[in-house]
C-alpha cells in the first residue's frame, strides 16, 4: 500500500483489477480531495477479495473510510454502505 488509508475519504473508486495468476489486486481511483490526480493502490499475495455491491445506502462510487483491519485484512467502506475487503498473506 502506497497511500495512507485516511486520505481515501471521498476518493472516487473507478475499478478493481484482480490478476488471478499472480494474486495481485489494484484499486484504481479517479482522485480524492487530498490528491486530485488518478492513482492506484496495489496489493500482492492476495488470498481473498470480497466486492459486495448491494448498495444498502444508495448508489455511490466514493469511499467513506478505509482501514487496516488487522492481520492482512484491509477494508474499504463505500458511501453506498458496502464494505470491500482484501486479504493478503
Amino acid at each position: 500500500m502506497s497511500r495512507p488509508l485516511e486520505a481515501l475519504h471521498d476518493a472516487t473508486l473507478v475499478a478493481i483489477r484482480f490478476d488471478w495468476a499472480s494474486r495481485t489486486c489494484a484499486f484504481d481511483f479517479a482522485g480524492a480531495p487530498s490528491h486530485t490526480e488518478p492513482f492506484s493502490i496495489s496489493f500482492s499475495s492476495v488470498s481473498e477479495l470480497a466486492v459486495p455491491a448491494a448498495c444498502p445506502w444508495g448508489s455511490s462510487v466514493s469511499v467513506l473510510s478505509a482501514k487496516h483491519a488487522g492481520g492482512g485484512r484491509y477494508e474499504f467502506e463505500m458511501q453506498s454502505g458496502d464494505t470491500i475487503s482484501v486479504v493478503v498473506a
